[in-house]
């Protein structure tokens, strides 16, 4: 085949590029399946020799080049199926054709180094593209994609040295760029990065490693001196990879090697100015930016191990550098208010990252960068001032000029943006142990400058003219002051932070803020204005962000032990506690409906952090029962509605529940212990819960049944043990009730509920089966019921869920239970917990739903990338269900044995016997028979003994056959079914899990031993003849020392076993074989 699509693709030469195209990866696709079976496949390139013949077109030698490129970067590519088997193969390409390839691309590159027509220049970007795909290969198969390869060094193997050690390869690759012109002499930049990052370890010795680094130093020297290399530089393809070079050169190789260089001073000094450069040319290439960040970060972040000459000129640099940066981010300020770049401030998080590189630069000479940052912010502080004086001593309508006024104001308040985010970082980059007291005193005065800030900030806000401001703007420089709070919070206010740093000093003279509880205080009080809203609609969308990164802050500072102590304490948290749901916070309003997820959250975080800090103290009773209040007001008018004494619309009474119950989901998620979980038990039950009840009745199909749902998740999960009632106490008996009340409801009525579209069954009904599992599964999970109770006594609460669990179930095909992540989840948990103890306990199943349960199991197991959390739950079901029926089945038989010599139990298999795995008949290692030994459980009395009535009805009782056990030994296809999948990914797929998904299989292997058998058997004869043989000695070897029994000294040593057997798996290319379960349709 591969023969035939070289011929094709040589006969036609001129087809299309696109066909050409697909051929080319044709050829390398039949070349990468064929690599480990037949060794003609991995003579690569002697067969695309003939492209490469003397007196061969330059087209024809640009397709011989494609065709190898296509097959690197085939071998490259991994697989989800079969990731060990294609890391097999790309492991013998590594090591047996790239590097051929490589420096057969190489002496072409050299020999067209002169070619200046357009074919030319096609030839030269082919085989550039060639060598770029070999540098590259994922070496040591840890790269996941594309976006990681500006992480670590290139891990070419000890082979390679003969390339990196020889100067040709070097002055090859620079005497290209250099003449090179267009999109070729970018490849070439891109290969020349590459070199840069070769691992140290590959040289043979210091000298030649220090040898390539100075080699590629000159070269960048070189190309920062001449004028020939800075008009290279001036193409934005070129300037940008240089850049890349630049910070792979230096993450990769140490510092005291590049300063053996005899030029580093100049050296440096030209990547100094180079770089200053760089940062005022962001307009023209931004994303190069944080590569020459990095490539000083790094630089500084080594000076520890340089000499102190090397550590003062380096230093003397980064003060210039930080200079040059802090003022290309005021002119990117400039820039986007005039509309001629977008604005970076719109993503954070980019902002941050980079911010953090510019930190550590800034902070190696901390002083002078500090001071400079300080007077800059200073002066921007003071036009500020002046701006708002002069927009305070105008007229608080719009005039002529009052446009240029906002422009002027929108500017400075985004370059003071800037500057906060900056001195923010420079804040967050002090590392305790390392930062001096002088360096602590700058974070002082900076710190200082941006509180005088937040205060004029604050006044402006509160009479500026609305005409002036901007709701962009307000954010900007909200989030900016937050990301400040947070930074100061991570470096000094934390359980180690101590009140005599320096800081404190500082601080203390200037605003009187003696400690860190002083600076919370100011954090609470001056970011508290963020929650509230100003009513402008055109507002909404910037205020919702505050809204969600100032809960954000206060979730983080409720977080710390010490902090949300003292919170607890300040006059605004408690003022805050005693009206938490004021009405000026917009952001609890339930009128629209936000399509951020994070915006729609903020009302249960915002209550999620209030009962942190409310049950931060030990003795809350009174200040809970203040804070409930507003919900006991609002719960008694519905209360009253319901019963007809009251005038609330039913529009008004739903959106007050749902108000209410994402509160309660917040609120109640943040309780951790028994003490806090029994106060609002005893506050909600019994005198709340019906109206829940009596609002799933009205609003089912409505989003409160969904908010009330997620609500009771929260209130019926056990976690931290918090669940808790004395022993005489019947609460968690009741909360179980008003579990079932609420899901029979529910669920009924989805049951009933129709789809109106199939494109909408997750909204409309899945989204409710979700949480309908999610809450049974808490609930029967929780351990705070005996649920044999129920069944004693004649209660239905248990056994009507049950059974709305399973009409569910049905209603949903296997297909959709299995593609809808959360659904899946849900499911599987509900299934996981179910089969540890109820699922036994039931008089009997129906079998539509054991068939569904089982064939739910297998699938998930199937899978293509499957959820590694719901297969684990699958797993450890079906582990439970085998434990059951073999365990039930060795008692059994020890009954039996004792009661009667010659008794044959039944529906109660015979337990004794041996594997024998392989074929009597057939050829070559086929023919071949080996038996595993089974020793099982202790022998019975061999002799029979006279026994009364009574004990004769009661051993009667016991042998009746429990109806999971006849349902399985009935149906022995599903384990048949559930073993093959098992036993099929375990041998032909890589799982993270795998530990999980052999524990079953020892279970079903015991209960259906003749399966296994002959399962075992067509496994081995569907191998190459070959092969046969060490398959069998694998599958032997998995029930060696095995027992009848699934104690955890036997399980283990069977996942010894699969452990072995899989990894000779991987050793060989290996056919599937279907189960006689698949090929009968059974399941």
């Amino acid at each position: 085949m591969g023969t035939f699509v070289l011929r094709y693709i040589y006969q036609n030469p001129d087809a299309q590029a696109f066909i050409l195209t697909a051929q080319a990866q044709l050829f390398a696709i039949i070349t990468k399946l064929g690599w480990i079976e037949n060794e003609e496949f991995r003579a690569l390139v002697d067969q695309i020799q003939v492209f490469f013949q003397p007196g061969t077109s330059v087209a024809y030698r640009i397709i011989g080049i494609r065709l190898l490129t296509a097959v690197a970067t085939e071998m490259n590519l991994t697989s989800n199926r079969t990731p060990t088997k294609f890391r097999k193969i790309a492991v013998s390409f590594r090591d047996t054709q790239l590097l051929p390839t490589f420096q057969f691309a190489l002496t072409m590159l050299s020999s067209v180094l002169q070619l200046t027509d357009p074919d030319g220049e096609k030839l030269k970007e082919s085989i550039l593209t060639l060598m770029r795909a070999c540098l590259n290969f994922d070496f040591i198969g840890t790269l996941p994609d594309e976006s990681s390869d500006d992480v670590g060094s290139l891990q070419a193997p000890t082979t390679w040295r003969v390339v990196f050690e020889e100067p040709g390869y070097l002055d090859v690759l620079w005497a290209c760029w250099k003449k090179f012109s267009g999109p070729a002499s970018v490849l070439v930049m891109e290969c020349l990065s590459q070199a840069a990052s070769i691992r140290r370890s590959l040289f043979s010795s210091d000298e030649s490693r220090n040898t390539y680094i100075h080699h590629i130093m000159q070269e960048t020297l070189l190309t920062l001196k001449t004028r020939e290399g800075q008009s290279k530089l001036q193409d934005v393809g070129n300037f940008h990879e240089f850049c890349r070079m630049l910070s792979k050169f230096r993450s990769t190789f140490q510092l005291a090697e590049i300063c053996e260089f005899k030029e580093f001073e100049q050296w440096i000094s030209m990547i100094g100015d180079f770089t200053a450069s760089g940062f005022h040319s962001w307009k023209w290439s931004p994303n190069s930016v944080p590569y020459l960040l990095t490539f000083w970060s790094k630089m500084v972040s080594s000076l520890s191990s340089a000499k102190q000459a090397t550590q003062e000129y380096i230093q003397s640099t980064t003060v210039d550098l930080s200079r040059a940066y802090l003022k290309s981010r005021l002119e990117c300020a400039q820039a986007a208010i005039d509309g001629e770049v977008d604005d970076p401030l719109e993503s954070e998080e980019a902002v941050v990252s980079t911010l953090e590189m510019y930190a550590t630069l800034a902070r190696s000479k901390y002083i002078d960068s500090g001071r400079y940052v300080a007077t800059e912010f200073k002066d921007l502080v003071k036009r500020h001032r002046e701006l708002i004086q002069t927009a305070s001593t105008g007229s608080t309508s719009p005039t002529f000029g009052s446009s240029e006024l906002k422009e002027r104001l929108q500017v400075v308040e985004m370059q003071i943006t800037w500057m906060m985010y900056m001195i923010a970082a420079l804040i967050g980059g002090r590392i305790s142990y390392q930062s001096t007291a002088e360096q602590d005193q700058m974070d002082g005065e900076l710190a200082s400058e941006v509180l005088g800030f937040i205060q004029q900030a604050q006044l402006w806000i509160a009479q500026r003219p609305l005409y002036l401001a901007s709701p962009d703007a307000h954010l900007y420089v909200q989030s900016a002051i937050i990301f400040f709070y947070t930074q100061f919070r991570s470096s000094y206010i934390g359980e180690e932070s101590s009140k005599s740093v320096k800081v404190y000093t500082i601080l203390s003279e200037r605003w009187g803020l003696n400690g860190p509880n002083q600076v919370l205080d100011v954090i609470m009080n001056s970011s508290l204005g963020n929650l509230r809203s100003s009513g402008d609609p055109e507002w909404r969308k910037q205020e919702d962000q505050l809204v969600v990164r100032t809960l954000r802050l206060y979730t983080q500072l409720a977080a710390g032990y010490s902090s949300v102590k003292h919170i607890r304490k300040l006059d605004t948290t408690k003022a805050l506690l005693r009206n938490h749901n004021a009405s000026e916070f917009r952001f609890l309003e339930l009128s629209k409906k936000s399509s951020d997820t994070e915006v729609a959250r903020s009302r249960m975080v915002y209550y999620t952090m209030l009962s942190r800090i409310l049950f931060a103290e030990d003795n809350v009773e009174a200040d809970f029962w203040r804070f409930v209040k507003p919900w006991e007001v609002a719960l008694d008018q519905v209360t009253l509605a319901f019963e007809g004494t009251s005038d609330l619309s039913e529009e008004q009474i739903r959106l007050i529940l749902l108000g209410i119950f994402k509160d309660l989901r917040g609120f109640v998620s943040s309780i951790t212990n028994r003490k806090q979980y029994t106060l609002f038990f005893e506050w909600f039950y019994p005198e709340y819960t019906p109206i829940v009840v009596r609002a799933i009745e009205i609003w089912p199909h409505d989003e409160l049944g969904i908010a009330i749902l997620r609500f009771w998740n929260e209130f019926a999960s056990n976690k931290s043990s918090r669940v808790t009632f004395d022993s005489s106490s019947p609460n968690g008996i009741l909360l179980f009730r008003e579990t079932s009340n609420i899901l029979y409801t529910y669920g009924q009525d989805l049951l009933s509920r129709p789809l109106s579209n199939s494109n909408a069954r997750w909204s409309e009904k899945y989204k409710g089966i979700m949480l309908y599992f999610s809450v049974l599964s808490a609930s029967l999970s929780g351990k705070y019921v005996n649920f044999g109770v129920f069944k004693l006594y004649g209660d239905k609460a248990l056994s009507r869920v049950l059974e709305t669990f399973f009409s569910l179930m049905l209603a949903i095909p296997v297909e959709d239970m299995i593609c809808f992540p959360k659904l899946a989840h849900a499911y599987f948990s509900m299934l996981d917990v179910f089969t540890t103890d109820h699922m036994t306990g039931m008089d009997i199943m129906p079998q539509p739903v054991l068939a569904y349960m089982f064939q739910s199991l297998g699938e998930i197991i199937n899978v293509q990338n499957p959820d590694t959390l719901c297969s684990t739950m699958a797993c450890s079901a079906i582990d439970k269900i085998c434990t059951f029926v073999l365990n039930w089945m060795l008692k059994d038989k020890i009954r039996k044995t004792e009661g009667q010599d010659d008794a044959q139990g039944g529906g109660s298999p015979d337990l004794s016997g041996r594997l024998l795995v392989g074929s009597s008949s057939g050829s070559g290692s086929n023919s071949q028979r080996s038996s595993v030994e089974l020793s099982h459980g202790p022998p019975g009395s061999s002799g029979s003994r006279p026994v009364s009535k009574h004990r004769q009805q009661q051993q009667q009782q016991q042998q009746e056959t429990h109806w999971l056990v006849e349902y399985l030994m009935s149906n022995k296809d599903i384990m048949s079914y559930l073993f093959v999948i098992l036993f099929q990914v375990i041998s032909f797929e890589n799982r993270s899990n795998y530990w999980s998904l052999s524990r079953p299989l020892l279970g079903l292997i015991l209960l259906n031993r003749e399966f296994f058998v002959d399962y075992t058997n067509s496994f081995i004869r569907s191998q190459l003849p070959d092969r046969q043989e060490q398959v069998q000695t694998a599958v032997n070897a998995l029930m060696e020392g095995i027992e009848v029994n699934l104690s955890t000294l036997n399980r283990d040593r069977f996942t010894q076993n699969i452990t072995s057997f899989r990894r000779e798996c991987t050793q060989m290319t290996l056919m599937n074989v279907s189960s006689p379960a698949e090929d009968n349709g059974m399941l």
